[in-house]
């Protein structure tokens, strides 16, 4: 095996996995005054090819990780929201024959069983700017660790790093030329703690768009895109894996990736939506051929719900 794929082989264990909301996406809309917005989810999320910083690939088993998450929102006022993402539990596995070296002190993920942890608190505050049919909303973000999870493994559950984040998501109803349709931009920066003085901040870039069909689903189309700002290319930046440097390299990674998928979704009531929705990754570098599906129920108020209120449209009982 060439060295540049046994690097690979090793290289991406504490992935940031995609939420099992994701359907939801990062909503320029807010809820009204007074009203709270309750998102629960599952995903499964899984890979079985690592893509380096030269767009080598190889192929070290399989990756799977099922995810439970749950988010609140509450609207303080019409212009101003806060939002709680409890820590997902991360039910995961590695399935494959390079599994990372043993370490004293960290708990061995690479066994081929079932792990399960609970990931990171992330709360969130929103800001409407603007009125009318665009609209824009700033955003300020905290993710902290919810315990000192494993990081160290094919299948962790994250990085365990508190980050902060700052972006802002812009919004629009397509009317009056597309009264059914929207679409939602997301830009977000995160700045996550420095590993062993190594400083590996991320831009992302989300797009969703809806059409809604009847009075009750909605179609979309999703994309995401992530660049990082530093951190370690594969193979070309990495320690000799018997090294102490060794067991953060799944935390500073230079990740790059673009994901695009689609998304259903119904609405059981004029409140209460449901969401199935796939992805896949289509270009990457440092990153996994991760692939992902779930559903989730929300409530919460939601572009399909504003195209059919102006409508005057019942939704179904």
């Amino acid at each position: 095996m060439p060295r540049t794929n046994a690097f690979v082989l090793l290289a991406f264990g504490g992935l940031a996995l995609v939420p099992a909301g994701t359907a939801r996406a990062q909503q320029a809309w807010l809820p009204p005054k007074g009203e709270a917005s309750l998102s629960l989810g599952f995903s499964r999320t899984f890979a079985t090819h690592h893509v380096d910083y030269q767009g080598n690939t190889a192929a070290p088993g399989d990756m799977i990780w099922n995810n439970v998450v749950a988010d609140l929102s509450y609207g303080v006022t019409d212009r101003l929201a806060v939002r709680l993402t409890l820590p997902p539990l991360v039910i995961s596995k590695y399935d494959g024959s390079f599994p990372h070296p043993t370490v004293a002190g960290h708990t061995n993920l690479d066994d081929g069983a079932w792990h399960d942890t609970f990931q990171d608190f992330r709360t969130e505050v929103r800001f409407r700017a603007t009125h009318g049919s665009t609209i824009v909303t700033p955003f300020a973000a905290l993710v902290v660790p919810s315990h000192s999870y494993e990081y160290y493994g094919h299948p962790a559950a994250g990085r365990k790093l508190v980050e902060g984040q700052v972006g802002v998501v812009a919004g629009r109803l397509l009317d009056p030329l597309l009264p059914n349709a929207y679409v939602q931009l997301r830009y977000l920066y995160g700045k996550p703690e420095k590993v062993d003085g190594i400083s590996h901040d991320r831009s992302q870039v989300s797009f969703d768009a809806g059409y809604l069909i009847g009075p009750a689903f909605t179609v979309r189309f999703l994309g995401f895109w992530q660049k990082t700002h530093g951190g370690w290319r594969v193979p070309i930046d990495w320690p000799d894996r018997t090294s102490e440097q060794f067991l953060v390299h799944d935390q500073v990674e230079r990740e790059d990736y673009l994901q695009l998928g689609g998304a259903v979704s119904y609405a059981l009531s004029g409140s209460v939506d449901i969401n199935a929705f796939g992805y896949s990754t289509v270009n990457a570098k440092n990153y996994v051929n991760m692939k992902g599906v779930g559903l989730s129920l929300t409530y919460s108020a939601s572009p399909a719900q504003l195209i059919r209120k102006k409508r005057g449209q019942e939704s179904p009982k």
